[in-house]
């Protein structure tokens, strides 16, 4: 190798290299780098994949000093630390954020908002820090997240539909009608006719939309036979715990249902160690849906057919949609597909 070529190599990846790696304008990865604005979902996906192959890492210090930004962005889970650790999506999802963040040479700072007392502490971090946007998730009515956020003028994007807001909150969601509609008709299709349904809670997309959906498919099928129906809803808070005692309580009253379908895996999980309980078999009595092909779907027995979400592309989508609303105030909703995966727990031998 000689010296020309050693000292080449040796150099920092530049903007170019991200562009002619990418297949793009040097134009269009400045305008990624610095929020996305103006960048196709195309484009956005090949500069990602262009900076993690070149090893590209902005000049971050001389970006701040000309934008005025700090660079960082607030995920604000509203949950206590015990239920974040507990549910696999949290992890899925600020892991995923949190490159999608690093690629733009952004930082993410994690806030854990599971009270009155954490939200106010959130919230003055939030006045205080100088970050320059924020992300929030399984937002708690009570604890009015949104309407703090908003106050102190930082631009925020939701994980998931926020009920009722549609009109005033930027968000990406995971196309929660259309899952549910997949997982109502695969399990009429396996023969299930006396249906049951754990939602989560009242104000999240698991507790309205899914359960809302999952029941209009069911009630407008035409397939042959008894006309099915959902005999039962039962509202659990994403918990295995939740969705035993919710499975439950409807084993109780409708002893006769075939299958239940719960708004996440970890109510299904839980709804299936109530049917074992009572010597119920998972599928060859009652079949068992869930929702996100969460950590423990594909390796714990039964294996559970669920509702994908694909948590990279929703993190990328995230950070695209913020970046629009920091650059120009451009407040945008995006809808991400999901795929129907079946496995054991509504396979019939």
């Amino acid at each position: 190798m000689t010296a020309a070529r050693s000292e080449r190599s040796s150099q920092r990846p530049t903007i170019s290299d991200v562009a002619r790696r990418a297949g793009v304008s040097t134009g269009t990865v400045s305008r990624y780098l610095n929020g996305g604005h103006w960048v196709s979902a195309e484009s956005s996906k090949a500069v990602t994949r262009a900076i993690r192959e070149t090893g590209y890492v902005a000049n971050s210090t001389a970006r701040r000093l000309r934008t005025g930004r700090s660079g960082t962005v607030a995920f604000v889970v509203d949950e206590p630390p015990a239920r974040f650790f507990e549910d696999p999506n949290f992890e899925a999802l600020v892991i995923e954020v949190g490159e999608a963040l690093a690629a733009r040479e952004q930082t993410m700072v994690l806030l854990l908002a599971g009270d009155e007392d954490s939200a106010a502490r959130a919230e003055t971090f939030l006045r205080t820090s100088g970050v320059d946007g924020a992300v929030t998730a399984s937002a708690q009515p009570e604890h009015h997240l949104f309407e703090r956020i908003q106050a102190a003028n930082i631009p925020l994007v939701n994980v998931g539909s926020p009920a009722g807001l549609e009109d005033r909150i930027a968000f990406v969601a995971a196309d929660d009608r259309e899952g549910a509609r997949m997982m109502a008709e695969h399990l009429l299709a396996q023969g299930a006719r006396e249906i049951a349904v754990i939602a989560g809670p009242e104000h999240t997309p698991g507790g309205t939309l899914r359960p809302g959906a999952f029941t209009e498919a069911v009630e407008s099928s035409t397939v042959a036979g008894p006309a099915p129906r959902v005999v039962a809803v039962e509202h659990g808070d994403y918990t295995a715990a939740s969705g035993r005692e919710a499975a439950t309580t409807i084993l109780a009253t409708h002893p006769g249902i075939d299958a239940i379908f719960a708004a996440n895996d970890m109510m299904a999980r839980g709804a299936i160690d109530a049917l074992h309980a009572q010597s119920r078999s998972v599928p060859d009595d009652v079949l068992v849906g869930g929702f996100d092909d969460s950590a423990g779907a594909a390796t714990e027995a039964p294996h559970l057919t669920t509702v994908r979400q694909d948590f990279r592309r929703i993190a990328e989508e995230l950070v695209d949609a913020l970046g629009k609303q920091i650059d120009g105030g451009v407040r945008t909703n995006v809808t991400v597909p999901v795929e129907l995966v079946v496995r054991d727990s509504t396979t019939l031998r």
